[in-house]
């Protein structure tokens, strides 16, 4: 046998080897990451962290590529399959979120290690993982935040237990899988991430509670972020918005309406980001008006009808009608049988500040207009609407200081100016990079835009005898 054979048949053995012991250490039998009961899953996380934890810093690179190589050709039924199941945005938004979600969440290259030498020795200071994280998700974004919690976990050497919203099961269990198959044929790992078969909220609650979840990393209503709170353990809460969107006296009206209806839109509005309601200044507030109506809004002018929408798609006790949540303009007009003409795609009417489709995170198309004679009452009005919750808001103006004040005023995490909102979470219209995705937005602890930074420990080590190649003491 000639030596490039024997090389190979060697190489072959080890192969095998190596595929086999990696099967037994962390073999998902079958499962694909989902299991039946919440403490088997969470037991195979852990087991495939402590191997995880231990790989070459490669292998996560492997991981998060194995990633996006393997869900590119399934983009466009993984968002028909959440319209399906969720009935709620649109398909094409949808794709949009997923390569968002997919090729800009920035993965293992972000987490560079940091030095500082002196005649003191070398400090240095590494990004580890906590563990295994327990994660809850949205019906808005089920795939979506899958996928990019997966790319930002992984990338800091966790492994990850999600928790489905019920309302979007089949489409969370089926990414978990997928993913797993992906990771699995490329590396040979198992059960990086998680799930259970029916997701309820008592196993969310046994989740948080599990002494094996290390960190907690929860997208929701402000309920299941307070669990997430009060849990004992770290946790990353992305709450709830509000946001308003300024325009000044200032503006490019042409642009500002242009930006308004299509962010507003967009997968009909279920983006926590997504303007909710619109402050302007009295002297450009019918040219707004009229420009945004040419951008695709339908203007409802009779009082009798904005206060019939108001009763039909809020609650009595103040949260939106999920029957309407992210359902098309048209499907909102036509249940409030009020005549249109066309294919609108948002609904706007002038309202006061405290009318409650104002002051409600509605997560549909109605986008109310609140008229202000000034722009210092513009700014008061907007911090009154976003109701505290610092998570987005943005501006349409040429006058700098009215950008400065506004930003700094509104303490949001998210501000964009003279743009749609969303490119606040890394989607742009034409499909360019617009930063670093951000799907789990956490306000209420204060990380802002995550990163796969935000799920590491920031480690230091000291070394007093050396290193430096400036001195030599």
């Amino acid at each position: 046998m000639e030596i490039a054979e024997i090389e190979k048949t060697v190489r072959k053995i080890l192969s095998e080897e190596l595929n086999n012991d990696s099967a037994t250490l962390s073999s998902d039998d079958g499962h694909h990451g989902i299991f039946s009961d919440v403490d088997d899953a969470i037991a195979a996380a852990k087991k495939a962290q402590e191997i995880y934890v231990d790989q070459p810093f490669s292998v996560r690179n492997q991981v998060i590529q194995a990633i996006k190589d393997g869900f590119r050709p399934y983009l466009k039924k993984i968002a028909t399959d959440i319209k399906e199941e969720t009935g709620m945005g649109t398909v094409e938004a949808k794709v949009a979120k997923l390569k968002n979600a997919l090729y800009n969440t920035p993965g293992p290259e972000i987490l560079q290690p940091e030095a500082e030498t002196g005649d003191g020795g070398l400090v240095m200071y590494e990004y580890s993982p906590f563990g295994v994280i327990g994660a809850v998700g949205p019906s808005t974004n089920p795939a979506e935040t899958v996928i990019a919690n997966s790319i930002m976990m992984l990338a800091g050497g966790n492994t990850l237990y999600f928790g489905a919203h019920p309302g979007a099961k089949n489409i969370t269990r089926w990414t978990i899988e997928k993913l797993n198959d992906f990771v699995a044929e490329a590396t040979g790992l198992h059960n990086l991430v998680v799930g259970i078969e029916e997701p309820t909220i008592e196993s969310v609650q046994h989740m948080m509670q599990h002494p094996d979840i290390a960190m907690l990393s929860i997208t929701g209503g402000p309920a299941v972020v307070h669990q997430a709170l009060i849990s004992g353990k770290k946790a990353v809460g992305a709450g709830a918005g509000n946001p308003p969107a300024i325009v000044d006296a200032t503006a490019n009206l042409d642009l500002a309406a242009h930006n308004i209806v299509t962010s507003a839109a967009f997968d009909n509005n279920i983006l926590c980001t997504a303007e909710k309601e619109v402050v302007v200044e009295q002297s450009v507030k019918d040219e707004l008006i009229a420009k945004m109506q040419q951008k695709g809004a339908f203007l409802v002018k009779d009082s009798a009808q904005i206060e019939h929408l108001a009763e039909m798609t809020i609650q009595d006790n103040g949260t939106p009608d999920r029957k309407y949540i992210g359902k098309d303009a048209t499907f909102i007009l036509d249940a409030a049988h009020i005549p249109y003409e066309g294919d609108p795609k948002v609904v706007i009417f002038e309202a006061p500040k405290d009318h409650p489709l104002v002051m409600t995170e509605m997560l549909m198309p109605l986008l109310p207009i609140v008229c202000c004679p000034d722009f210092t009452s513009v700014l008061k009005t907007a911090v009154e609407v976003e109701k505290g919750c610092h998570h987005t808001a943005s501006i349409h103006s040429e006058n700098l200081p009215h950008i400065n004040q506004a930003a700094h005023r509104m303490n949001t995490s998210i501000f964009v100016v003279n743009g749609p909102t969303f490119c606040g979470t890394g989607v742009t219209e034409d499909g360019t990079n617009s930063g670093a995705s951000a799907l789990t937005i956490a306000t209420p602890t204060g990380e802002g835009t995550c990163t796969a930074k935000t799920f590491t420990r920031r480690r230091r080590l000291n070394s007093p005898e050396g290193f430096s190649l400036r001195s030599w003491k």
